[in-house]
């Protein structure tokens, strides 16, 4: 692969092949760090590069500009369409999200719990993705203010469930909750991320069927 073939979904790893100064190790810490791609070096939050061992102002300022040339080469836009952003979605993940019927939340929201993709065959070979994703204000999941809701992806639908209000109105008028777009803005500090993967562990360390979190509606009050 040449240079002129990179584009925003080629991986740090091969990208590490091509950049002088950047080698192959500090290029698996970065994937390990959930900057898996060129795309996720130009949605990173500042300071998210240099989180990363060995990754210095400098050579986060190289991967910058040369993630800014790929994308301006290959015309990419490095926020693929609503739907691959809910399916591709991590574990820490900034995502704006703008909704079809109401106001759009001036901030990101961050995604604390995720569910692997599903996907189904219908009967004429249509394949068709389904995903759970569970969003809050708070970036380490933790607080116990902080409002939370479902983002649902069905086939080529979005919406938002357990919206984040004190009630969701009866009346046949009222505003829904349908995802106009979702875009990945970047990502969650390092230690968010830390405890977001302590959580998510702990959770899969229970016993199947043991669904009694749900019972709680803020993280911070599960045992």
């Amino acid at each position: 692969m040449t240079m002129s073939e990179l584009d925003a979904t080629t991986g740090v790893v091969t990208l590490a092949e091509h950049v002088d100064g950047l080698g192959q190790s500090v290029a698996r810490r970065l994937d390990d760090h959930g900057i898996e791609t060129v795309a996720d070096i130009l949605i990173a939050d500042e300071g998210a590069l240099t989180d990363v061992s060995y990754v210095s102002e400098t050579r986060a300022g190289l991967l910058r500009e040369t993630a800014d040339e790929i994308a301006d080469d290959s015309d990419a836009d490095p926020l693929v369409d609503s739907v691959e952003v809910v399916l591709e979605a991590t574990l820490g993940e900034k995502l704006q999200i703008t909704l079809a019927e109401r106001d759009a939340w001036a901030n990101a929201w961050n995604v604390i719990e995720t569910e692997e993709p599903v996907e189904w065959v219908s009967g004429d070979g249509d394949n068709w993705h389904t995903r759970r994703l569970r969003m809050s204000e708070s970036a380490s999941g933790t607080a116990k203010e902080a409002r939370e809701f479902d983002l649902v992806l069905a086939g080529d639908e979005i919406r938002v469930e357990d919206p984040p209000v004190e009630y969701v109105s009866a009346q046949p008028d009222a505003p829904g909750w349908d995802v106009e777009s979702v875009g990945a803005v970047g990502r969650v500090s390092t230690s968010s991320l830390v405890q977001l993967q302590a959580d998510d562990d702990k959770e899969k360390a229970k016993p199947d069927g043991d669904d009694t979190w749900r019972q709680y509606q803020h993280r911070g009050e599960t045992a």
